[in-house]
């Protein structure tokens, strides 16, 4: 998500911030369990399903306690939807069509760049954004004048970013401390919030139609989402103080890599789990190799670090609880979609509404959602670097439109960045998130009334097999909280010791 939230004054920065509190963050950068100080448990195996950030992760921090650690992942690649692509891009350019941005919030995520010297962040550019809304393209207009959304009432015109903390903030005091024990069955509040949708729960709070249309362009087509899962996430986000949200200089995705360079051949690649049972004693996991023969790892434990969308697809021998393999049955994943250009030049910047920039570049309530801008991030200071990004209904329409490429190029062109012509472009590329077989999705989608015990299931050990990704996490979506959920799950196993 991307709230843009620079506008607010120093005071709702506070109020916002002290509803958020410190405890979440403080939780994040858990270190290696204490029970394991010293202890070698050289010998014990652990295997890790899936080669995203979390179950790197976790077979990181196995490999660092002495455990036998093998790793298997399903792809020609480790990463998971931390996706960079430069393939096809000239001058060294590359796109994220994964994840994108890293806040100073981010401590698990933060605390590995440093460790693996990925560093120094760069922080995306700053700059005006334009909007297109019903039908009008425009730039945010001159203090003291209305912004032109006719559904909005007359006070949000005058300055539409002023209410997010009046409509935003009881959201988060809702949530109440998602590190106290319990949470969130335990807090009333939060599960109410757990029961409307995000539009439901602005409209509560007297937003007007019109002003709910404005966020959607800010924050991506964000309507139908759980509103619990929403002001969850946007716990993560610094942006509230106007800071920038930076990456990792050449890609993100140089830290999976740098993971999958420390545990070395602990990872076997193209190798597609079918089958995992276990015993009282231990955990056997069945998959084909990249040649299509039948193997069989046998282990002490087993983190399962894959999407249940694709643990849905192997066969579970022993069957986990019933809210356990109800979970896995029934959570779905959203839909989302990337499609980006390279230009020749940053000709927003000429704009004829002026000078354009910053990440998101423009807002729309079109099927392309936001047009972010990382020019910032590439290697060429001249050529640049653009992209939709849709979610929801957005990203299943552009899904099944034909020559979807080109079409986003001329309806970008046509309605949002009218310098968007063909002889601008100097490459493209694109990715559907919901037709990639090994996720089928963006991120974890939280239903209504889903975060009480259905989500307490997707995280709890079963057995010898622990659960760690996004989907584990009630801040559902970050690569922060991928990587937390595989330290949890190592820990959890290192915790029991070498058994």
């Amino acid at each position: 998500m991307n709230p843009l939230l620079v506008h607010i004054d120093r005071r709702q920065f506070l109020y916002l911030s002290t509803a958020l509190g410190t405890g979440l963050l403080a939780g994040l950068d858990s270190g290696p369990a204490a029970a394991a100080d010293g202890q070698d448990c050289n010998g014990k195996r652990v295997v890790v399903l899936g080669g995203g950030l979390a179950g790197l992760t976790a077979a990181y921090r196995l490999m660092n306690q002495r455990y036998e650690v093998i790793l298997l992942e399903g792809q020609d690649r480790v990463g998971g939807r931390v996706l960079t692509v430069r393939d096809g891009f000239d001058a060294g350019g590359h796109a994220e069509m994964g994840a994108t941005r890293i806040f100073s919030t981010h401590a698990a995520t933060l605390k590995y760049v440093d460790l693996f010297e990925l560093g120094p962040l760069v922080p995306y550019d700053t700059g005006t954004s334009a909007f297109f809304m019903e039908g009008s393209r425009f730039a945010p207009p001159p203090a003291g004048q209305p912004w032109p959304i006719a559904e909005m009432s007359e006070a949000e015109k005058a300055n539409p970013y002023a209410f997010l903390a009046t409509y935003l903030g009881p959201g988060f005091e809702m949530l109440g401390d998602v590190n106290a024990p319990g949470w969130p069955n335990d807090q009333p509040s939060a599960l109410e919030l757990d029961k409307f949708t995000v539009e439901q729960f602005l409209l509560r709070q007297g937003a007007s139609q019109g002003w709910i249309e404005w966020f959607c362009t800010l924050e991506g087509n964000v309507r139908r989402l759980n509103a619990f899962a929403g002001p969850a996430t946007e716990r993560l986000l610094a942006g509230f103080g106007g800071e920038q949200p930076t990456s990792i200089p050449g890609g993100n995705d140089r830290l999976p890599k740098a993971f999958a360079a420390a545990l070395g051949d602990r990872i076997k690649l193209r190798c597609k789990v079918v089958r995992l049972d276990q015993s009282e004693s231990e955990v056997m996991v069945t998959y084909l190799d990249k040649h299509g023969r039948q193997n069989e790892i046998r282990a002490d434990r087993c983190v399962c670090a894959l999407p249940f969308s694709t643990l849905r697809k192997v066969v579970i021998a022993t069957p986990f609880a019933a809210d356990k393999m109800s979970a896995i049955e029934n959570l779905r994943y959203m839909p989302v979609a990337r499609c980006a250009f390279q230009t020749r030049t940053r000709f927003w910047t000429t704009d004829p509404l002026g000078p354009l920039g910053g990440l998101n570049l423009v807002g729309s309530d079109t099927f392309a959602g936001r047009i972010w801008n990382t020019s910032s991030q590439q290697a060429d200071p001249n050529m640049g670097m653009i992209q939709s990004y849709m979610f929801d209904a957005d990203a299943t329409d552009y899904a099944a439109m034909p020559d979807r490429v080109e079409t986003m190029r001329q309806h970008i062109h046509d309605n949002l960045l009218p310098g968007l012509t063909s002889n601008q472009v100097v490459a493209a590329a694109e990715k559907v998130w919901q037709e990639d077989p090994w996720v089928e999705g963006g991120w974890a989608w939280t239903g209504l009334a889903e975060m009480g015990g259905p989500f307490q299931a997707r995280g709890r050990p079963e057995g010898r097999v622990h659960f760690a990704g996004e989907h584990t996490s009630p801040l559902i979506g970050w690569m922060t909280t991928a990587i937390e959920s595989g330290e949890r799950a190592a820990d959890e196993i290192i915790t029991a010791g070498c058994t």
